[in-house]
């Protein structure tokens, strides 16, 4: 100030060889992480603003995510640090979300923000019902699975809900009518081994006799 050195300056200063972290009037070699000036969060690596750096940091109000040393405010997405993947939203990890996102190894699931590789189930997004294998969706899946509906019908790791016919689980043979277990159908079934009497939706292999 004045052309004196301001001791109780901390912040982000320039000059001709970048902008550097201030501490007490003096630049700081020693930090690395995020500080604030008036156009925005910036990205420092031993005391200099890192233009460089993408990925995430945390300050007092979460973790951010950073591209090309700035926080980008507008990204949506996934992003990784020494902790594992995270869902981020606006540019911060979103702890709030639970569901599925996209990266460049294809979809995944996350639970309350973080990648979850321990889930096998169902998720949901705009173009539809997905089964995930340990937190991976599972184009190659084609089956049975359930959630708080009913069980369903998938076919390529994509709920089908034209699908009405024949699957089985570890509990027996089911019929599915348009993609859900038909509990209410008694009738014939055919697959692969031959025509089957179904009643509540299931083989009965007990029956003998003739059915009208």
């Amino acid at each position: 100030i004045d052309g004196q050195i301001d001791y109780e300056y901390v912040g982000i200063a320039f000059n001709d060889y970048g902008w550097w972290m201030i501490n007490n009037g003096t630049v700081d070699f020693d930090y690395t992480g995020m500080v604030q000036n008036e156009n925005g969060w910036w990205y420092v690596n031993n005391g200099c603003v890192d233009w460089t750096y993408s990925g995430m940091a945390l300050n007092k109000y979460g973790w951010w995510k950073y591209n090309n040393g700035y926080v980008d405010f507008g990204y949506t997405g996934i992003a990784l640090n020494d902790y594992g993947w995270w869902y981020v939203s606006n540019g911060t990890v979103d702890f709030n979300y639970t569901g599925m996102a996209l990266n460049e190894y294809g979809w995944w699931y996350f639970n309350n923000g973080v990648l979850d590789l321990s889930y096998t189930g169902l998720a949901l997004n705009d173009y539809g019902w997905w089964y995930f294998n340990k937190g991976h969706l599972d184009l190659s899946y084609t089956g049975m699975a359930r959630n708080e509906y009913g069980w369903w019908y998938f076919d390529n790791g994509m709920l089908d809900l034209t699908y009405t016919g024949m699957a089985c689980n570890k509990y027996g043979w089911w019929y599915f009518t348009d993609g859900l277990l038909d509990l209410e159908y008694y009738g014939l079934g055919e697959n692969e081994y031959g025509l089957w009497l179904y009643e509540d939706g299931r083989i009965n292999f007990n029956y003998t006799g003739s059915i009208t």
